[in-house]
């Protein structure tokens, strides 16, 4: 298992919970990489990405067998797959920052959750303290900002509108970044 997956059931052992359910597009790519929308589900002892199917190539590309994380076809699971989830768990956690009051009334209802208990911290402590793998995409971004930068000093001349030089970072960008930037 990935070690921030096993970082978040190591948290929810400490606060008593024994399930968290993680429905932030953000988090969820954090913890997996994952950028299909979805809900994941963490218990003590699984992992359960559901999606709607169209996402189910995508996110079968991404994880791998390491990543212990079962993926589920939204449309595949039964009322009875929603509420056996959670079945032996006491205290689920959900992030409050990040769900709706109807959504929450549709958990409990849908997961038959008797404790939900607020567990934003959880994920938003695991995020503050950066890994190798963020280091060097931190250090990367740093790098290609400095480069548009150079080229800035070299493209900026009077007459020139915030427009044209924003369209020529815009370009630098997009030329020098490895995935799209919007």
């Amino acid at each position: 298992m990935n070690d921030r997956l096993q970082a978040v059931r190591n948290k929810m052992a400490g606060l008593n919970l024994q399930g968290i359910i993680i429905a932030n597009p953000t988090n969820i790519k954090y913890l997996t990489k994952i950028e299909a929308e979805g809900v994941l589900l963490i218990t003590r002892k699984e992992n359960i990405f559901i999606t709607d199917g169209r996402y189910m190539e995508e996110v079968s590309n991404i994880i791998t067998p390491f990543d212990e994380i079962v993926v589920d076809d939204q449309k595949n699971i039964s009322k009875e797959d929603y509420e056996n989830f959670f079945l032996f768990c006491e205290n689920v956690g959900f992030e409050e920052k990040y769900l709706t009051y109807s959504k929450y009334k549709e958990y409990i209802r849908k997961y038959k959750i008797n404790n939900f208990v607020e567990a934003d911290e959880i994920i938003d402590s695991l995020r503050v303290i950066k890994d190798e793998d963020e280091i060097s995409s931190i250090k990367k971004a740093c790098q290609i900002t400095d480069s548009c930068f150079e080229m800035l000093l070299k493209y900026i001349k009077p007459g020139l509108t915030e427009k044209q030089i924003a369209r020529k970072i815009h370009e630098y960008y997009l030329d020098n970044s490895e995935r799209r930037i919007i």
